[in-house]
């Protein structure tokens, strides 16, 4: 806009004495100072535009209540700023500004400060001034502290700190007693003050990706606390095993440690190496037993404690379980299970064999992927028979964690006592070594270790708990940590494990060690017969050998075939090579018609580690055509096979190769693919480069590989095509991005934009592609609730969340939806089958304007899932078959109904979120939205009988009985 027909405008809102105008995104790029002129204005909106200052006149204003400035290039404020004393709302984000004048404390009567994303380096004292300010941001700055004077702003609800450099926070922040949210995440944080336990009012407290290593008890003082995000963090207390649990979990575990807490040395020693190099011997050493020349084999695992002296406090005796590790080949795939974070590893050689000999790159390797924070000690053995030579300091580069070498002599006991002191200096440094418990889960815990029984029913295991004054809820946390932690074997939700809990890991290894050296299992290819295992676990009960059968499959040493449950593929035991011509049907679905293939490869950074692809093989058991082996697999979709999934890994090459063949294989490849990432998470140290092999040009092969990250990037900067590097043409990135998901962990909102699209353009050519329809609606199915993996995992949030709201009376529906009489019906969650619960999971809702802007942007996402589901008619509907389609329609209608009228409902409430704020925050919100109706309407959680089914790719499902049976 020009400055002549700007003044124009100033001029004739002069005469008019207008109240409010609106000269956003004019392209404006001075304030003339006439603007002055306009003392009548109560409502200012310059957002948008190129103003690199404003005139002193703006302080003329004096009426304004309402001004917003935000998005221009401002690089300071004038102190006439001041005098808009009327002011109750100032939005000035995205400007450029390193500070704000002290006048800013003048304007009393604000209660709306908006400042996020500029490029604020410091807040004047004077902000505490601003006593009825209720909502501050001043997320996305450079902040790097806060002044004590923010406790003074008594009447905050919200206060948003995200995105700065703050490496503490005043103590002061205790005096914000009617805040609600607090966002402290993305910030330097190394610890937070015990008063933030005043905040009783707060809902939502945000401290994730900081460097928090512990969190103040008083945190547990916040009983108004729904969701606490402290993700990120280089945390020892809580423990991580607590962390995951939840926000309730956490609040729990805090509230413990108020009442009492006390300290636990106890921690964990792993050794590892190769077979036959002295392990056992070392351990018998260091526990100050004599040397047995005749000391056999380990056999899978040994557990025995070494007690210490702390190197530091003579009074304290520290306790090592040490696990002694069996070295033969067969058992690595089960050892991955317990080479546990946070241990003490002792890397075990052999002298006179060499270093070589001892694989100690291989062993190091597998440290690195399973337990990428522990220390390891590098130990030679047999230094009586050879001298110890080995490239320390070229080890030491590649893998930080080594903290030194040491020689010793089982034999003779040289270096014993030099070994025992780094071991007690070690152990001392542990992460777990004087950790403080709650005194009463401490107390119940050492009550579980101390049992003799190898195993308790689930009641039995829980009176022991609450022996200990434990509650319900204390009780079930404690249980999971304790599973996490390898003191116990227990799994809720599983059908057929819950009722035992199993007090001995140990006496499990054994019997799996059974069958994996098992001549008649090896020779059978891995193939284990109901009356093979009856001989081999011949000493226990028939209900105890299916539990420790059902234990095999739960780590995915084995399935059980789909035509015969009195057949197990011990997954472990399977052959090298294929036994069977599986290129056949691989090559063969080429010619059933149009085919397209997808295709993955997962370049790693070490050594294939022990369980890959096995592991993965055992869990997508239930697409298997039986043409498996070792180091690959072929897969099909269903019995009729129209799509094909291969997996194979070439460990001297270190990378797998995942592929999927047919007419739309999108679906398939992306179910397989989160299988296989669910597999490669049990390894936290693993890097893993993703690329995505080059489709090639005019039906020729190429041998170019796209990086996952570059397609990344390309689409983070709206590139449409990406140059293949051998044949210098440019590849379309959505013919590369279908059934890929840009990030490995969980689903993003671009992946399910991208299958949408896809479904509208198939839909739109009218190509005769049920199937292709059906397929692709599945995957955008999957992918919607994959949006929101991480908060069905938590206590908090997790439940049903795929529904429709229905109107009562449909002809008020349109004019406002806020305050009706609804119907909300809960969906099972069938990947493509998507209906409404048969019996119950139907609701009388009548919900507030707050409510619809919490789950806005959730209810969104949903409308435009539904709006492209085909209604399958089957017999999981019971009797709602005949209607099904005409009401599923009428449905999709209001939900989108309701969709268009969620704009108007947002911009008249206030949100809490920022533009551009972070979507799992706003999706966990809705998610906790939701749950508080579920539970006022259903109480008992009957949730219209649907179940939560946990599926062998790690997707959170809410299924029907019909449904649920296929995961059984």
């Amino acid at each position: 806009m020009k400055r002549k027909e700007l003044i124009e405008i100033i001029e004739k809102a002069a005469r008019d004495k207008v109240t409010e105008l609106d000269l956003s995104g004019k392209g404006i790029p001075e304030l003339p100072p006439e603007i002055g002129n306009l003392t009548n204005l109560t409502h200012l909106d310059l957002h948008v535009n190129r103003l690199p200052n404003l005139p002193l006149e703006i302080g003329h204003l004096t009426n304004l209540t309402d001004l917003n400035l935000s998005g221009n290039q401002l690089p300071s404020l004038p102190p006439e700023i001041g005098n808009l004393t009327n002011l109750t709302n100032l939005n000035l984000s995205g400007n450029q500004l390193p500070s704000l004048p002290p006048e800013i404390g003048n304007l009393t009567n604000i209660t709306g400060l908006f400042l996020y994303n500029d490029q604020l380096t410091s807040v004047p004292e004077e902000i505490g001034n601003l006593t009825n300010l209720t909502t501050l941001d001043l997320s996305h700055n450079q902040l790097t502290s806060l002044p004590a004077e923010i406790g003074n702003l008594s009447n905050i609800i919200g206060l948003f700190l995200y995105n700065n450099q703050l490496t503490s926070v005043p103590e002061e922040i205790g005096n914000l007693t009617n805040l609600n949210w607090l966002s402290l995440d993305r910030n330097q944080l190394t610890s937070v003050p015990e008063e933030i336990g005043n905040l009783t009012g707060l809902t939502e407290l945000y401290l994730q990706r900081n460097q928090l290593t512990s969190l103040p008890s008083e945190i547990g003082n916040l009983t108004s606390l729904s969701l606490l995000d402290i993700s990120n963090n280089p945390l020892a207390d809580p423990p991580p095993d607590i962390i995951e649990q939840g926000t309730k979990a956490v609040l729990t575990y805090l509230r413990g440690k108020l009442v009492s807490e006390k300290q636990q040395w106890l921690s964990k020693l792993l050794l590892v190496g190769e077979g036959g190099v002295g392990k056992t011997s070392l351990l018998r050493a260091l526990r100050g037993k004599s040397f047995d020349i005749q000391e056999s084999k380990t056999e899978g695992i040994d557990i025995l404690p070494l007690e210490l002296l702390h190197p530091e406090q003579d009074i304290i005796t520290m306790t090592l379980n040490c696990w002694d590790f069996g070295g033969q080949v067969i058992y690595h795939a089960t050892h991955q299970f317990f080479l546990t974070n946070r241990s003490l590893f002792l890397l075990v050689w052999n002298a006179r064999l060499g270093w070589e000999q001892g694989k100690l790159y291989k062993w190091l390797d597998t440290i690195k992927a399973k337990a990428p924070d522990s220390p390891v000690m590098i130990v030679a053995a047999h230094i009586d028979q050879h001298d110890a030579e080995l490239p320390l300091q070229d080890l030491k580069a590649k893998y930080p964690q080594i903290v030194g070498h040491w020689e010793v002599s089982n034999k003779d006991s040289i270096g014993i006592e030099e070994i025992k002191r780094a071991v007690t200096k070690q152990a001392a440094q542990l992460p777990l070594m004087g950790e403080n418990w709650p005194s009463k889960w401490l107390n119940a815990a050492d009550a579980v270790r101390s049992r003799n029984e190898k195993q308790i029913t689930t009641k039995q295991f829980f009176e022991i708990l609450g022996e200990h004054e434990l509650s319900n809820q204390d009780a079930g946390i404690l249980a999971r940590w304790l599973h996490e932690l390898g003191d116990i074997l227990y799994f809720p939700e599983d059908g057929e494990l819950k009722d035992l809990v199993i007090l001995k890991p140990k006496w499990v290894t054994d019997y799996i060690s059974k069958v994996l050296k098992s001549d008649e299992v090896k020779v059978g290819l891995g193939v284990l017969r109901r009356k093979h295992m009856e001989v081999l676990w011949d000493d226990l009960d028939q209900p105890m050998q299916n539990h420790f059968l059902r234990l095999m499959e739960k780590f995915d040493l084995s399935y059980r075939t789909l035509d015969n449950r009195d057949i197990s593929i011990v997954v472990e035991r399977l052959p090298e090579d294929p036994k069977t011509n599986y290129q056949q049907s691989w090559e063969g679905i080429r010619q059933s018609g149009s085919c397209r293939e997808i295709s993955m490869k997962y370049h790693l950074d070490t050594t294939m580690p022990a369980g890959i692809p096995t592991w993965f093989i055992a869990r997508t058991h239930r697409f298997t055509t039986y043409n498996h082996w070792r180091s690959g697999a072929l897969f099909a979709d269903g019995k009729e096979g129209r799509h094909l999934g291969l997996i194979q890994s070439f460990p001297h090459q270190r990378y797998l190769q995942l592929s999927a063949r047919g007419q739309v294989p999108h679906n398939f490849f992306a179910l397989l693919c989160d299988g296989l990432d669910l597999t490669l998470d049990r390894f936290p140290g693993l890097e893993i480069k993703r690329t995505i092999p080059c489709p090639g040009h005019k039906d020729k092969k190429c041998s170019y590989e796209f990086s996952l990250e570059a397609i990344n990037n390309a689409i983070k900067e709206n590139v449409k095509g990406i140059q293949c590097q051998v044949a210098f043409k440019n590849v379309p990135v959505s013919n590369l991005l279908l059934g890929i998901r840009l990030k490995t962990k969980g689903a993003d909102p671009l992946t399910l934009a991208t299958v949408l699209s896809e479904v509208k353009r198939i839909g739109a050519t009218g190509q005769k592609t049920l199937e292709a329809l059906q397929n692709l609606t599945e995957y955008a199915q999957r992918e919607f609730t994959n949006l929101f993996l991480r908060e069905q995992r938590l206590i908090e949030s997790h439940c049903p969340n795929v529904f429709v709201l229905r109107p009562v009376e449909s002809k008020i529906w349109l004019k406002n939806i806020t305050g009706q009489k609804m119907e909300l019906q809960l969906f099972c969650q069938a990947p493509g089958q998507w209906h409404p619960t048969v019996e119950g999971g139907k609701y009388p809702v009548k919900q507030t304007p707050e409510w619809f802007t919490e789950v806005a942007p959730f209810v969104s996402k949903l409308a435009s899932v539904l709006k492209y589901t085909i209604p399958l008619v089957g017999p999981w509907l019971g009797a709602l078959a005949p209607d099904f389609e005409k009401v599923f329609h009428n449905d999709i209608e209001l939900m989108q109904a309701l969709v268009d009228k969620l704009p108007e409902i947002s911009t008249s409430q206030e949100s809490r979120f920022a533009e551009g704020d972070f979507p799992e925050r706003i999706a966990g919100s809705a998610l906790r939205a939701l749950r508080t109706l579920l539970d006022e309407k259903d109480p008992q959680q009957h949730w219209g009988g649907l179940k939560k089914i946990l599926t062998p790719e790690g997707h959170y499902l809410w299924l029907c009985d019909y449904h649920a049976k296929e995961y059984d």
